[in-house]
């Protein structure tokens, strides 16, 4: 019994200074971001930060997730879908993703969530004030590595439809990719020069298309705040930005392909999520000679795990 004890000690010490630093670490990312850790949305005692301010927009709010496990391993920077008009940070959170999230958790990856300006915001530019954002997400993260001891490039940027055009728009620009080491895009659209999207559909012509659909139209004017320049369509376009020194792509798209339903109503689904989207960007990935990954090869979480570590 009289040997057990030191050995009993050294453990109690030990655990008490690990609690002690976890509790540090919590207290000094409180102090630096403004906000008090709340419980976890995905269950367990994991360090959790919700609506950090990272801008000056009524939507530039994030939220942090970490394990308290040890130090990070990197971080996945996720974007909401909600076709730039609604969706929200907590979609990171709902059953399609909590396995995948726990399990990121699980191997001491720190997931960050963020809310992005609307294209029907009062004075936004359009899709670009959403992508920009996406941009001021990144220089956030940086700016706070060391705070939140996330390694420095070690980030994944993903998204669900709208979000993973934010996260292929960011991630394959020189100017903001240089921390990513992966793209991760759910129910991706292929580019945001909505007029090369007659080179994804057999027979499409966005401009019928416009005139047919009244939504349509008003989407339209709001995604470019007005008729686009083809300056504007170049900007948005990230398909064309790929080249082989960007980070690998995974796409994971399941929708079909018939634009038209029984109804003879546009499926916007289909026209936002078709598989042909996937293999439009897998195409130009081949062409750039880019890594192209997909449900196919690995699951979400194996991807951000590889390219991660």
């Amino acid at each position: 019994m009289k040997k057990l004890l030191p050995l009993v000690f050294i453990v109690f010490f030990i655990s008490c200074e690990k609690e002690k630093s976890q509790n540090d670490l919590k207290i000094s990312i409180e102090n630096a971001l403004g906000v008090v850790a709340s419980q976890s949305p995905l269950g367990g005692d994991d360090l959790f930060f919700k609506d950090v301010s990272y801008g000056n927009g009524s939507r530039n709010l994030l939220d942090v997730l970490m394990s308290n496990k040890g130090e990070s391993k990197g971080v996945v920077l996720f974007f909401h879908g909600g076709g730039f008009v609604a969706g929200d940070k907590e979609d990171a959170y709902n059953e399609l993703l909590k396995e995948t999230m726990q399990s990121l958790l699980a191997n001491k990856i720190t997931i960050i969530s963020a809310n992005y300006t609307f294209i029907n915001t009062t004075g936004n530019k359009g899709v670009i004030s959403a992508l920009e954002d996406g941009t001021a997400v990144i220089d956030f993260i940086q700016s706070q590595s060391n705070t939140l001891q996330i390694p420095v490039n070690k980030m994944v940027l993903a998204g669900v439809s709208a979000g993973a055009g934010i996260a292929q728009w960011n991630g394959f620009r020189e100017s903001s990719n240089t921390q990513v080491q992966g793209v991760l895009a759910i129910a991706a659209q292929s580019t945001y020069d909505l007029y090369d999207w007659e080179n994804v559909f057999p027979g499409f012509s966005l401009d019928d298309l416009r005139g047919m659909s009244p939504v349509l139209q008003t989407l339209f004017s709001q995604f470019y705040n007005g008729e686009p320049t083809q300056e504007d369509l170049d900007t948005v376009d990230y398909r064309g930005f790929m080249d082989a020194t960007d980070p690998p792509l995974y796409v994971f798209n399941q929708a079909g392909d018939e634009l038209i339903n029984s109804q003879g109503e546009l499926d916007f689904d289909v026209l936002y999520h078709s598989f042909r989207h996937s293999d439009y960007l897998r195409a130009k990935a081949i062409e750039v000679g880019l890594p192209f990954y997909g449900v196919y090869a690995e699951g979400l979480d194996a991807f951000v795990l590889r390219v991660l570590k």
